[in-house]
């Protein structure tokens, strides 16, 4: 997949940082989503040794990969009790899913942490093979 951008003059790391400017993950802490730009341009699939290289973890913490459209499941999914305000929040949690999946490939989402408290990251490989992505805390109990 060739990369498109929709703005030639900004990066995507840029335009990731401007499309989840002020969201929050919507989970029991709503927390802020981060940009991540890995310089790395090791082999997909991202895997778990490695991943636990880049964010710092030991082997006991937990690792899981899930299908990568599960990132966005909670927040593109309407429930009847839905205000405007989750309406709109959707709305931008789809353009974020556009952009995402428009320009990365082999697009993995990795959750490490326990059953209740983790890190969740969606990762791929822009057109020069580095990896870039999000990055946020959810809390389910």
């Amino acid at each position: 997949m060739s990369e498109i951008i929709q703005n030639p003059e900004k990066t995507l790391v840029e335009l990731l940082t401007d499309s989840v400017s002020g969201m929050f993950y919507p989970s029991e802490s709503d927390e802020k989503i981060k940009v991540i730009d890995w310089q790395a341009d090791n082999p997909a699939p991202f895997d778990t040794i490695l991943f636990r290289k880049y964010i710092g973890v030991t082997p006991s913490v937990r690792v899981e990969v899930l299908p990568w459209e599960k990132f966005f499941e909670s927040t593109l999914t309407e429930k009847d009790w839905w205000t405007d305000f989750e309406k709109e929040r959707a709305a931008q949690f789809l353009k974020v899913k556009e952009l995402v999946a428009r320009n990365l490939t082999n697009i993995e989402y990795l959750r490490a942490g326990n059953r209740v408290e983790f890190e969740a990251y969606l990762i791929g490989q822009d057109s020069e093979g580095k990896w870039k992505g999000l990055k946020t805390l959810i809390i389910e109990s």
